[in-house]
């Protein structure tokens, strides 16, 4: 248990970092992620 923690705490904080030091996009709401997703789908759909 205090394994899986530390990893927990060791990947929160590798993502703070490279959040506040690297210039990457925002992620969007998972309802925007789920449009997008059912769109791409719904193109690519064998008829």
């Amino acid at each position: 248990m205090v394994r899986g923690f530390f990893s927990f705490l060791l990947g929160m904080y590798a993502g703070v970092y490279i959040a506040q030091n690297y210039d990457i996009p925002r992620v969007d709401e998972p309802t925007a992620l789920y449009e997008k997703i059912k769109d791409f789908a719904d193109k690519h759909k064998k008829q």
